[in-house]
């Protein structure tokens, strides 16, 4: 795993302002290879291995409670989702469908600065530890979320 300033990040949000907003905030605070895309085709284009992603479902798929999937493999890819009114059965949901973290939106990046670097350590010790990726289990989720 990388350094956090040279971690790759993807920002799949189908909103041109909020996305850029989000990719020049993160990108001041030291992120250097942050990737913005507005579909799931995009953002597997481009990077071919994020290290993380960052995902704003209310714009890319219909309006119901339906969490999209992480568009990366959860396991080698940690994704957080951003949701405008997060409940803890919307994060067991987001959990189920291979999130590790769900931030609130309005998004203050330095909150989301920190939540990244935070999920990033914990893949870098699993993998240290176990010699594996990330395992997306609700026990590593929800220890995820609550640090």
């Amino acid at each position: 795993m990388r350094a956090l300033s040279s971690a790759r990040i993807v920002v799949l949000d189908a909103d041109p302002t909020h996305r850029n907003f989000l990719c020049v905030a993160l990108a001041a605070l030291g992120l250097k290879y942050v990737y913005p895309a507005s579909s799931v085709e995009e953002a597997r284009r481009a990077a071919t291995a994020p290290d993380l992603c960052v995902v704003d479902p209310r714009r890319l798929v219909p309006v119901g409670p339906r969490i999209p999937r992480n568009p990366f493999d959860p396991a080698r890819t940690p994704g957080i989702l951003l949701a405008a009114d997060p409940t803890h059965e919307m994060i067991k949901a987001a959990g189920a469908s291979g999130y590790c973290a769900v931030v609130g939106v309005p998004v203050a990046p330095r909150l989301l600065y920190r939540r990244i670097g935070s999920i990033l350590q914990k893949v870098r010790r699993a993998e240290r530890r176990y010699g594996t990726n990330l395992v997306t289990d609700a026990a590593t989720i929800a220890e995820i979320q609550e640090s």
